[in-house]
């Protein structure tokens, strides 16, 4: 998995750090995110705790080489590989959406590695699949056939209206030689999203005691009451906050009072 590294409110080199005898703090994002899109939000809430912040690029996204499969079990599997190669002993982990269920996942099968863990907007549960996904959209526009991301953009817009989010899934884009093209694997995505949208439960056999907040968008529809229950089966170490007037991507809507929650339970 590629990765950044950040401390002191400065992203540092890969190649010249160690993990050693430092607090350590895993990000994951995600479905259709990247380990860049977090880059201002790490840069400030490093300058505020003390010790490193990994963020990822998961599977099939951002920098990575596209690989065949993705799903929560292979991609927990690349975690633990990373920490093993890196002789890193425990962590904290702050997840969004996809990369929550990531970090959840994880935490149930490996609690020895995990200090702190922050989901964020999403619950240990099925989420109904949509008929046509965005991945199917995405597939849907030839970006290699296009001028400008301005093209692109119009060209999605006649599938989603929503400006913020074409945005935030225009950020995949790479222009190399001329050419645009997805940095996202969308076929193998297109392939995963029945086990993306769902959660392993088959292979869990055990609750959480780990330290756990589930942060969620007043706004958002990822987090109810019924999902609330479910959680609370797996974790039993955790609390909710709520913050009003955001929705999914909540520490973008509110990145002020995502940073000061994370903060304090970090420091």
């Amino acid at each position: 998995m590629k990765f950044k590294i950040y401390s002191n409110g400065k992203q540092l080199s890969n190649e010249l750090l160690s993990f050693n005898d430092r607090e350590i703090n895993f990000i994951f994002h995600g479905l259709f995110g990247r380990a860049k899109n977090w880059h201002s939000i790490i840069l400030k809430l490093s300058s505020i705790v003390d010790g490193l912040f990994v963020v990822f690029d998961l599977r099939n996204h951002g920098e990575n080489e596209p690989a065949t499969e993705i799903s929560y079990s292979i991609m927990v599997k690349d975690v633990y590989e990373f920490i093993q190669r890196k002789n890193i002993s425990k962590i904290s982990i702050i997840g969004h959406s996809m990369g929550g269920k990531l970090g959840m996942l994880f935490s149930l099968l490996y609690p020895k590695f995990v200090k702190k863990l922050f989901i964020l907007d999403i619950a240990p549960v099925d989420y109904p699949r949509e008929e046509i996904e965005i991945v199917d959209y995405l597939l849907m526009i030839d970006v290699k056939s296009c001028k400008s991301r301005k093209e692109i953009d119009e060209k999605l817009s006649n599938y989603i209206n929503n400006k913020e989010l074409r945005s935030f899934l225009l950020q995949n884009l790479n222009f190399n030689n001329g050419i645009y093209a997805w940095s996202l694997n969308l076929h193998t995505i297109k392939m995963g999203m029945r086990d993306l949208r769902g959660f392993p439960f088959e292979i869990i056999s055990n609750s959480s005691q780990i330290d756990t907040l589930c942060i969620y968008g007043g706004n958002s529809p990822y987090i109810n009451a019924k999902y609330k229950d479910k959680f609370k089966t797996l974790f039993t170490n955790l609390k909710f906050f709520k913050i009003e007037d955001a929705g999914h991507w909540l520490h973008v809507d509110k990145p002020k009072e995502f940073i000061k929650i994370i903060s304090k339970k970090l420091i």
